[in-house]
């Protein structure tokens, strides 16, 4: 009798483990997904200011919290083609300095630098982050130094 209780607290367990390992897997599977996602968007519409491509990446009913940006992805859209249209300085460089990922978030951090018209090199420094839902970019906020 004893035997057969541990044997099955024994398989039990490993079914258990199983569910967990798959269950972690998975986890990472989606954060590797979601993070992919997220750096193609900031790489090809933002620093490629491509606004054409956001509907690739954000969900029509976008949530923006930045206050500058209306919500969904028209106003986002609409937003950014207007700053696009705005030249920047010759020497102006966006860079994707690093992106975290956990399930449905992932954190990017950006620098950007430029010369002013007075010759003064700038520089500033910026956190973005995202959460994923179906494949597409549905929430964003940011803070930017």
């Amino acid at each position: 009798m004893y035997t057969v209780e541990v044997k099955c607290f024994a398989q039990t367990m490993a079914f258990a483990w199983l569910g967990f390992a798959q269950l972690a897997y998975a986890d990472e599977a989606l954060t590797a997904r979601n993070k992919a996602l997220v750096r193609d968007f900031y790489t090809t519409v933002i620093i490629g200011r491509q606004v054409d491509a956001a509907p690739r990446f954000l969900s029509t009913d976008y949530i923006q919290h930045n206050p500058n940006v209306p919500t969904g992805l028209k106003g986002f859209m609409d937003t950014f083609r207007k700053r696009f249209d705005q030249k920047l300085p010759s020497d102006y460089k966006r860079e994707l300095l690093n992106l975290v990922g956990e399930n449905d978030m992932v954190v990017i951090y950006v620098r950007q630098t430029w010369t002013s018209p007075d010759g003064k090199h700038n520089q500033a420094l910026g956190f973005d982050m995202f959460r994923v839902q179906d494949g597409k970019i549905a929430e964003h906020w940011d803070a930017e130094d």
